[in-house]
């Protein structure tokens, strides 16, 4: 049967039409174009840190169970926690990478106020405790989960149940450590990781009422001097605008932009350049 090409082209116009009209598929986002924050290359890290009765916990995993393990640790260990847990999936992470992990989140359930950090080759941990032996005795254990390369940095803190509350803040300060704060390429818009990190500053900052919080905004050695130290800047008022924003009086937020003066890795390499572009954030008492 012969085909009439005028019809055919009046059907096809139609059919496109309906297709057109059709609602995209949930779970699908074609307007999305912002990159991914992480690939299969980076080096793995993860932090846990806990405040009062928040648990955040964020970095790569090795696998669905991977990540089913830690959820069930952090339930299990810190029962009366709202848990805040960001994975990411990273399967070239080494093979110790699962235990150690787990065993991270263990130790630490019987510290206060812990603050972690683990990389492939290093482990900082701060924290205040009860009993100092017992958290070296603990420590120890955890240690064989670890390559022995590893490098350890911990200040582990002894807290005084009778001290006064300025002494306790004052422990709450050496202890606390800055979680990463992102943001997006060369803006000052943080991404969704950073908040449940800045609501633990918020925390702290509420608790301690005398104190000032510095935030100095860091980059790393791209571009020029000028305009690093600007977007530093930038970065660390918008840290400020949010702790504003969230009741922290704007007299006690003081900020500054340092630039890419001050490196804590080698700006020759993705993975240093990346640890460069930082916040931190600094509590000091007032008379």
């Amino acid at each position: 049967m012969a085909h009439n090409p005028r019809k055919t082209l009046v059907t096809l116009i139609l059919v496109a039409g309906v297709v057109w009209s059709l609602p995209m598929q949930p779970g699908r986002d074609d307007s999305r174009t912002e990159p991914a924050t992480y690939s299969a290359t980076d080096a793995a890290e993860f932090r846990i840190s806990s405040y009062r009765t928040t648990l955040v916990m964020t970095g790569h995993t090795r696998s669905a169970l991977h990540e089913g393990r830690l959820s069930d640790a952090a339930r299990r260990l810190f029962p009366a926690h709202e848990t805040q847990l960001e994975f990411r999936p990273l399967g070239v992470a080494p093979a110790w990478w699962d235990e150690a992990t787990i065993g991270l989140v263990e130790l630490l359930a019987g510290m206060e106020s812990p603050d972690a950090f683990l990389t492939e080759d290093t482990l900082r941990i701060r924290a205040l405790v009860e009993n100092e032996t017992i958290a070296e005795e603990r420590l120890q254990r955890f240690r064989h989960l670890l390559p022995t390369s590893t490098d350890l940095d911990t200040r582990i803190n002894l807290v005084d149940k009778d001290a006064t509350a300025a002494a306790y803040c004052e422990q709450q300060y050496a202890a606390h450590t800055t979680g990463p704060i992102a943001f997006k390429e060369s803006g000052t818009e943080m991404r969704m990781s950073a908040y449940p990190v800045l609501d633990r500053v918020i925390a702290l900052a509420d608790a301690c009422r005398s104190a000032a919080i510095t935030i100095t905004g860091h980059t790393d050695s791209s571009g020029s001097e000028l305009q690093n130290q600007q977007l530093s800047l930038a970065r660390a008022r918008a840290v400020a605008t949010y702790l504003d924003s969230r009741g922290i009086a704007a007299n006690r937020l003081i900020t500054v932009g340092a630039g890419s003066s001050l490196p804590i890795a080698d700006n020759a390499t993705r993975y240093g350049r990346s640890i460069n572009r930082r916040i931190d954030i600094h509590f000091e008492s007032t008379p």
